[in-house]
């Protein structure tokens, strides 16, 4: 079990409170925490002697070598490996994670407007979670897990 912040803040369109929980403030030493879009499903992973995170570092900067991407360090930063890893990491009941809070929709009437102070105190919700697998990573050949990172390199490069 994990203790995560949680924020409630009123969306501007209806008016109503929405609770969502953060995983800012996650303070334990080379952890991420993963969460599906919605942030109601947690996973960890640990980073730290962990195989398939220095393989996938290294494919980074092999990948970007091979097809002359830019320059590799700029995708080893971690505002980028927080984008690129969760393609190695197996889905969490069926749905896709991510290491970086989704955008905000409120339950209500769907928008995404906010206001930019809370309604409420902070305060902390336990979640259970769970250990990141590697399944789908550990049975790809390594000419596969490099196209992966590839693509994945591809999709995100416009953002960066």
């Amino acid at each position: 079990m994990l203790y995560l912040d949680t924020e409630v803040v009123k969306c501007l369109k209806c008016g109503k409170d929405n609770a969502f929980v953060t995983r800012a403030g996650i303070t334990e030493y080379g952890v991420w925490i993963a969460g599906d879009h919605n942030c109601t499903c947690f996973s960890r992973v640990q980073l730290i002697d962990n195989p398939v995170f220095d393989e996938f570092l290294e494919l980074i900067r092999q990948v970007c070598i091979e097809h002359n991407i830019d320059d590799p360090d700029k995708y080893l930063l971690p505002e980028i490996t927080t984008k690129l890893f969760p393609f190695a990491c197996d889905p969490v009941d069926g749905n896709k994670i991510s290491f970086r809070d989704g955008p905000r929709v409120c339950r209500y009437c769907g928008s995404n407007d906010f206001a930019n102070t809370l309604s409420k105190p902070l305060y902390s919700t336990e979640v259970e979670t769970f250990d990141v697998t590697f399944d789908s990573w550990n049975n790809r050949t390594q000419d596969a897990r490099k196209q992966m990172i590839f693509n994945a390199l591809t999709d995100i490069r416009n953002e960066i």
